[in-house]
């Protein structure tokens, strides 16, 4: 191989695991800076977005990249299993994990949507009309994989685990994240994004991986070199 693709891959071996790392910190800081919700109905969510436009459009503009750097990045994590132990869930989870965040970070619009309708409308006619646009299939297809999310991750890290890459405490790391994301309440955004640490350390702890990959990569090849593997926790 010559040396300008040897160089190509090493940049994008690079770009991968900065994606996993830099998504991860992203999206803590967008969880971190949400408006605080007043309630858990779709009024009480409208009102806080409609009361800060600033901080409305910084915490969905860091969830998007947040979400969309992640989601570049997994494309990246099934180079780093070496032989069939692992490859098979690692490669499917990777690619449902990839497409799940990349459709995250497109229905992040739907806040620039609701803070708009919650500044000009009237409450009920803003909850009446938010509720008829998400209401359609094509809409939910298209931006809402709900669960999926969870599953493709933990698809990936249980392959990565397999393979000897990371050690099985990621799965546990996943499961503890989601919770937290689902569970803790959101009138307190910071509480949300402490929550979810587990599963964003395992994503950065991911992408600092594929970035050792990239810095111990043999001359003269488009693959970086296998580490040793880590041994099952």
């Amino acid at each position: 191989m010559n040396t300008t693709s040897n160089n190509t891959a090493r940049v994008l071996t690079y770009a991968a695991g900065g994606s996993l790392v830099a998504g991860a910190a992203g999206f803590f800081a967008g969880l971190a800076t949400s408006p605080p919700s007043g309630g858990d109905d779709k009024a009480a969510y409208l009102r806080s977005l409609a009361a800060d436009p600033f901080q409305t459009q910084l915490s969905a503009l860091l969830l998007h990249y947040g979400n969309l750097l992640m989601g570049v990045g997994l494309l990246a994590l099934p180079l780093l299993v070496r032989g069939r132990r692992g490859a098979v869930l690692t490669l499917v989870g990777a690619l449902l994990g990839a497409l799940t965040l990349l459709e995250m970070s497109g229905a992040l619009l739907s806040d620039w949507f609701h803070m708009e309708i919650g500044r000009n409308l009237p409450v009920e006619q803003a909850v009446a009309l938010s509720d008829k646009v998400l209401a359609h299939p094509a809409q939910q297809l298209a931006f809402s994989p709900g669960p999926l999310v969870s599953l493709a991750l933990l698809l990936t890290f249980a392959g990565l685990a397999r393979a000897g890459v990371l050690g099985w405490w990621s799965l546990g790391g996943i499961v503890l994240g989601y919770a937290g994301l689902l569970f803790l309440p959101y009138d307190t955004p910071i509480l949300p994004a402490l929550g979810t640490l587990p599963m964003l350390a395992v994503m950065a702890a991911a992408g600092l991986r594929v970035l050792g990959r990239a810095r111990i990569a043999p001359v003269g090849t488009g693959l970086p070199a296998a580490p040793e593997p880590v041994a099952a926790a």
